[in-house]
Parts: C-alpha cells; structure tokens; sequence
C-alpha cells in the first residue's frame, strides 16, 4: 500500500484505473463497431443462408465485443 504522500498522484486520484477502464472500453467498442458494420456489409441472401436477420445484429456484435479482453 502506498503511503498517501510518497503514492504517485494518479494512484491517488484512481486515474490509473479510470484510464484502464477507459481503454478497455474503446477495445470492446471497436469490437462492437467492426462485427456490427461486418454483418452490415452481408446481403440479404447471406442473412437469411445464416438464419439471422438485421435485428440479431446488436446482439450478435454485444455477444463478441464483450469477449474481448
């Protein structure tokens, strides 16, 4: 444990770990983004080969998003 004085001010003021989350928020939304705008470019053929309509498309990119580290 860091005593107050000799801690580094973000330890402090938990910027350390407001910017970790803040990046692994951007990693899971880049995710979320590039398999959102993936099923996007499919045509209706394609869609409908896989048994998935446009609106299983929010879901399916939350799905794999969340699975990045």
């Amino acid at each position: 444990m860091y005593d107050v004085a000799s801690a580094p001010i973000s330890s402090v003021l938990g910027l350390d770990r407001l910017l970790a989350g803040f990046a692994a928020w951007r990693r899971r939304h880049a995710a979320y983004v590039q398999t959102y705008n993936e099923l996007s470019s499919m045509g209706d053929r394609e869609l409908a080969d896989l048994n998935l309509s446009r609106a299983d498309f929010h879901h399916l990119a939350l799905t794999e998003s969340n699975k990045v580290a």
